[in-house]
């Protein structure tokens, strides 16, 4: 039977687990309530849309870039210094934007916060594994990804409530005090966690390549990248779309995103049925699949012309449901076979995934004014491209422990 690598000072539960899962909502939350405030951001400082994009996707661009530091530093020095050492960055970032007075002081920001936003994705999976053990990591793994679309869901929501009634400075506010109060009940709830070193662990470069030789590490990134890239492409393009060409107001706006946010809850939900029936690798498949068709029919209404809210967050909200189905099986299957540096294997993925998604969504959205045709066309091209990945690389089906998935995803 497998036992947590440590023993902490006190049990894990679920108040832990709730925090880990915040820890990981610091990102979402950060993207998802800033969207409402970007038509009236871009008027403010006189921007073109564009530039004002490059608040979200230069976020995640920095929120990739830290994955490189953060999982093999907390594999070194250990997860509450450099916990610390991230949310500290992060509020930093959060009281950059909400003294600024230009876009080019804004979009700084964001970079901060996106270089501290990081830290909680890169260490939280690590953490779990450091807590629980594999068989109970599996479990807490499963639980986290129905419960974390709840921050896409209530952000945008929240967004929208504070950029009517108070402004744009006010989502800031919010942000900076939520990285002071996670590093504070961090700082209470969790003692460290990294398992005892033996002095005599693999040099990074060895890490490295045993992580990059691996095709199931590989596929299983690449699919959740691409998939991702569609996703991100809606998060940084939709305000715009749904407010401006479409006529939404903020608050409705913020319902609507919250609508499509159900979508990874509900599709997380059914993933973690279907892999009782199924092999993991097969609700990979099946949710890609899932994204395909949906986002397909999105693009053919917006070539026919349609141009109605409905026509996108229909089909949108089908399309995030194949991302909640995807995500737990490739998650569990990439990560598990390397425990021995959880901290390396959590945050390179984070990595691979937004630096494909974020790439992805900076070229498309530079060269493409923002529209319902480009919005339909970008998302379907990416989930086609994620489509083809699994379907050409196959991961899971040869490597490491290919049982791992299943054994996280069924113990939901």
């Amino acid at each position: 039977m497998s036992e947590p690598l440590v023993s902490p000072v006190r049990a894990p539960g679920l108040a832990v687990g709730a925090l880990l899962i915040a820890l990981i909502a610091t990102a979402p939350l950060s993207v998802d309530m800033f969207l409402p405030s970007l038509p009236a951001m871009t008027e403010e400082f006189d921007a073109t849309e564009a530039t004002m994009q490059l608040g979200v996707t230069l976020f995640l661009v920095a929120f990739a870039g830290s994955q490189l530091f953060y999982g093999r530093a907390s594999d070194r020095w250990g997860r509450r210094p450099i916990m610390f050492v991230g949310l500290t960055i992060f509020v930093a970032g959060g009281l950059l934007c909400l003294t600024a007075s230009g876009a080019g002081q804004l979009i700084a920001g964001r970079v901060l916060q996106g270089l501290g936003g990081g830290v909680g994705p890169a260490l939280a999976n690590a953490i779990v594994l450091d807590l629980y053990g594999r068989a109970r990591a599996a479990k807490m793994i499963g639980y986290m990804s129905i419960a974390l679309p709840l921050a896409p869901a209530i952000a945008p929501i929240i967004g929208g409530f504070l950029e009517e009634a108070f402004g744009w400075q006010s989502v800031f506010v919010t942000l900076s005090a939520i990285g002071v109060l996670l590093a504070a009940a961090y700082a209470v709830m969790i003692p460290e966690t990294r398992p005892p070193r033996d002095g005599a662990g693999n040099s990074l470069l060895t890490d490295y390549r045993t992580l990059f030789s691996s095709p199931t590490f590989i596929g299983y990134a690449l699919v959740m990248g691409l998939m991702f890239g569609g996703q991100l492409l809606f998060i940084s393009t939709s305000s715009f779309v749904l407010i401006d060409r479409l006529g939404l107001s903020p608050t409705v706006f913020g319902l609507s995103f919250a609508f499509v946010a159900l979508g990874l809850m509900v599709g997380a939900t059914i993933s973690s049925r279907l892999v009782d029936r199924m092999p993991p690798r097969r609700v990979v498949v099946l949710g890609t699949c899932t994204s395909f068709v949906s986002a397909g029919l999105m693009a053919a209404l917006a070539w026919a012309g349609v141009a109605h809210p409905l026509s996108v967050l229909l089909p949108m909200f089908a399309v995030a449901l194949g991302l909640g189905m995807t995500r737990p099986p490739a998650m569990a299957g990439a990560l598990i076979p390397f425990p021995q540096f959880a901290g390396l294997a959590s945050s390179m993925l984070v990595f691979t995934q937004m630096t494909l998604s974020s790439g992805y969504n900076i070229a498309y959205s530079q060269f493409v004014e923002p529209g319902v045709v480009a919005l339909a066309t970008g998302i379907f091209v990416s989930v086609g491209a994620a489509l083809v990945a699994v379907l050409v690389l196959r991961p899971g089906t040869r490597g490491e422990t290919p049982s791992a998935a299943g054994e996280v995803a069924r113990s939901v």
